[in-house]
């Protein structure tokens, strides 16, 4: 399933928010402040993903990923964090605002190829340059 950067986008928050703050459910209004969106906005955009099964709702508790969608968030979140390191340690990059929006714009045009290379050629990294941890790839040991 081809997914647009946007539903990406969503994946990704949903990530940090769920994962890796440890909760089980999301709320939409961090939802919709992760993403500066309004509310309203972002139940529209999660209906659309659950109805690609992405996503599940608990009833006036929150939401979380499916383990579709848990899936794809790690691979877009490995593929982010990776390219901000492509940008830093191979490019030479200074990390700024700015890397991190260009780390944004590669997240979602790199192939699992290029990241598994990056990987690699980086020893495979554990965090990103923010000290946020990268999740492990099939090239990982």
């Amino acid at each position: 399933m081809v997914i647009s950067e946007n539903i990406e986008e969503y994946l990704e928050s949903l990530w940090i928010i769920t994962v890796e703050r440890n909760k089980a459910l999301a709320k939409i209004n961090e939802i919709s402040e992760a993403l500066k969106i309004s509310p309203p906005s972002a139940v529209e955009m999660l209906r659309k993903m659950e109805k690609l099964g992405l996503v599940e709702y608990e009833a006036r508790a929150g939401i979380r990923l499916s383990e579709e969608g848990r899936k794809k968030a790690e691979k877009i979140i490995r593929q982010h964090r990776l390219a901000e390191l492509l940008l830093t340690e191979i490019l030479d990059l200074k990390l700024s605002d700015d890397t991190h929006n260009k780390a944004c714009d590669l997240e979602h045009h790199i192939s699992e190829d290029v990241a598994e290379a990056v990987c690699m050629k980086l020893n495979h990294p554990r965090e990103c340059p923010h000290g946020k941890p990268i999740p492990h790839g099939k090239c990982c040991p």
